[in-house]
């Protein structure tokens, strides 16, 4: 507790209820869902003794996932209402009718939701009767708000206690349909730090007075969602800047590895050089404390004889690739065959065959030019890409992954790609005389 520094544990983005995609059958389980990651957190709190948890809202995922999320938050708030630790939370747009209901039926003494009915609320916390932290939370009474709820804040500035916001929100995004703010509002605020929601991608927005920050999901529930996960440490000397401290404790990571296979004949010996990359990317990148399980989407690079082979096998090699580095399983969520034929496209351009042209189209791309030759071919790409995006197959990775719509450098490397295997296809048929 409190003595030279008040200490947070804060966190938002729990989605109680989901679970990660793209996990193998094999290594699912309980443990690598949300809520195994919020009761480690809670375990966190509890051991560090922390002045108090902040949830900056979508702690549900959906209504419909109501019953699944109650017993887990629920289990959670008992253990810190036991251990004496106050948890502020405010409802996200997720969860901006199921988490009113949820608080309104828990038996709990220090539960704090601020901001319902979307209107500015402040909770202080005390010590010894003293004041040392004001709370000013605002919270979602709609899934969509398209007003800045900064337009509405007028809380009064205190110079007793250090002030916290606390606020999901789509920051520096104008017309979001997410409570849009700027960057700018906050720091018109009197706050000392604003403990946001909403982006699953955690990181620090405002470096300075006011500290802002995204804590993330503290598990990644996709692999757009890379990098590590966790609950922050918020710490605010009564003198002195506020700081903030990722702990990794979310048992699922995605990654991308890049891998140069330039001198790779065939794809058993690309299967050995992905999986040396990759360990040695768990070994020397990741902190392995928490994590069980590393998704690792794989991003093959370089002119090799092997690319056509590898385009042709690379779904397969993602099923067969799996090892254990460590205390960490590690499965291929996808391979990204980005190679290049082991070819001279410099000289290959200057024929007048369909391989020249081909190889000519490449080196546009390459030097970025392709439109001022290339426009129509282009157009026809992203025409294929998006009719290939709207296909009903995709509705459920859509909705997984809120993938958006393909635009020009989609088409470009979608070109690419498929120029690369038709050169690669010719010159193997026709000997290099195409």
């Amino acid at each position: 507790m409190m003595e030279d520094a008040l200490e947070l544990l804060y966190t938002g983005d729990l989605h109680l209820g989901r679970h990660p995609s793209r996990i193998p059958d094999d290594l699912d389980g309980p443990e690598l869902s949300p809520k195994a990651v919020w009761l480690s957190t809670v375990q966190e709190a509890i051991d560090r003794d922390v002045d108090a948890v902040v949830i900056a809202g979508d702690i549900v995922d959906q209504e419909n996932r109501y019953f699944e999320a109650y017993g887990a938050f629920e289990d959670g708030i008992a253990q810190l209402d036991e251990a004496g630790i106050p948890v502020v939370v405010v409802a996200g747009n997720h969860d901006f009718d199921a988490l009113p209901d949820m608080v309104d039926n828990l038996d709990s003494d220090t539960l704090q939701f601020l901001g319902r009915e979307g209107q500015w609320e402040r909770w202080t916390l005390e010590q010894d009767g003293e004041p040392v932290a004001h709370f000013d939370g605002w919270s979602f009474s709609a899934e969509h708000v398209y007003e800045s709820p900064l337009e509405e804040y007028e809380l009064p500035e205190t110079d007793d206690a250090p002030q916290i916001g606390v606020l999901h929100a789509d920051l520096d995004s104008r017309g979001s349909r997410y409570a849009p703010v700027l960057s700018s509002e906050l720091r018109d605020t009197p706050a000392d730090a604003w403990l946001l929601g909403h982006i699953h991608s955690p990181g620090i927005q405002i470096d300075s007075r006011p500290l802002a920050l995204y804590s993330g999901s503290p598990q990644p529930l996709d692999p757009g969602e890379q990098q590590a996960h966790g609950p922050w440490t918020i710490t605010i000397p009564k003198n002195g800047e506020v700081r903030a401290e990722q702990i990794p404790l979310a048992s699922v990571r995605y990654d991308q590895v890049s891998v140069d296979v330039s001198e790779v004949d065939d794809p058993q010996e690309a299967t050995s050089v992905i999986s040396e990359e990759i360990k040695e990317h768990v070994r020397s990148e990741l902190d392995t404390r928490s994590l069980e399980l590393s998704l690792v989407r794989v991003h093959l690079t370089g002119r090799t004889d092997a690319h056509s082979t590898l385009v042709d096998q690379h779904r397969s090699m993602e099923r067969d690739l799996g090892f254990r580095e460590g205390s960490v399983s590690v499965r291929i969520e996808s391979i990204d065959v980005d190679t290049r034929p082991a070819i001279d496209l410099e000289d290959l351009a200057e024929g007048d065959n369909a391989a020249a042209y081909l190889a000519n189209l490449l080196l546009e791309i390459e030097n970025g030019d392709t439109r001022e030759s290339y426009g129509n071919v282009v157009d026809d790409s992203l025409a294929a890409v998006r009719q290939a995006h709207s296909a009903n197959a995709y509705n459920p990775l859509r909705r997984e992954t809120e993938l958006g719509d393909p635009d020009g450098t989609d088409a470009i490397e979608h070109l690419e790609q498929q120029a690369r295997v038709l050169l690669d296809t010719l010159l193997s048929q026709k000997g290099g005389n195409a």
